[in-house]
């Protein structure tokens, strides 16, 4: 995929995630004005998307988040990021990057526990040497740590059986982010 349409693809995926935790944001203010007599909504039309109970909204919403594809769009920005931030030499970036990955994953595995299993051991045994070499800000063991952290990629696509998922480290940098001055 070329960069500027990966670019695009993780502005629209972060912009709906935006949208949908303002929704709530949204909704929780609704129902706390409602309370106190106010509504909002009294001139809204019925065709409101987000409708019904509160549980058919919550699930609404998480159909809207979806599994894992969404969240690994976000880790494969990052992961970009995190390369050219240890090239750069960048390593608060670089630390950043690494930790937003580990997030992103452990949250996603939240909506998809199924996939846990196949995802452990990238979180325990791969992600923790990319800290260490981070934490040393260790520019020689940078390029290895990051072609494990690749590989792991892919073992974990392989037991997902979605190997034609091929990761390889970046060629070409998708943000404007560089190393401090």
């Amino acid at each position: 995929m070329d960069p500027s349409r990966l670019i695009s693809w993780v502005s629209l995926a972060l912009a709906m995630t935006a949208f949908v935790l303002a929704l709530a944001a949204w909704e929780a203010g609704k129902r706390a004005s409602m309370s106190s007599g106010f509504d909002p909504d009294a001139n809204s039309s019925d065709t409101e998307w987000l409708s019904g109970t509160t549980g058919k909204r919550f699930q609404e919403v998480e159909r809207q988040l979806r599994g894992l594809d969404v969240a690994m769009m976000e880790i494969g920005y990052r992961f970009s990021e995190l390369y050219f931030a240890g090239s750069d030499r960048n390593w608060e970036y670089a630390k950043y990057q690494v930790d937003k990955i580990d997030t992103a994953l452990r949250l996603a595995l939240v909506r998809r526990p199924k996939r846990a299993a196949s995802a452990e051991p990238f979180l325990n045994e791969d992600i923790p040497p990319v800290k260490e070499v981070i934490e040393r800000r260790d520019a020689e063991a940078f390029l290895p740590v990051m072609d494990r952290l690749r590989t792991a990629c892919m073992k974990c696509h392989v037991a997902e059986q979605v190997p034609y998922f091929t990761v390889e480290l970046p060629e070409n940098r998708l943000s404007t982010i560089r190393s401090a001055p």
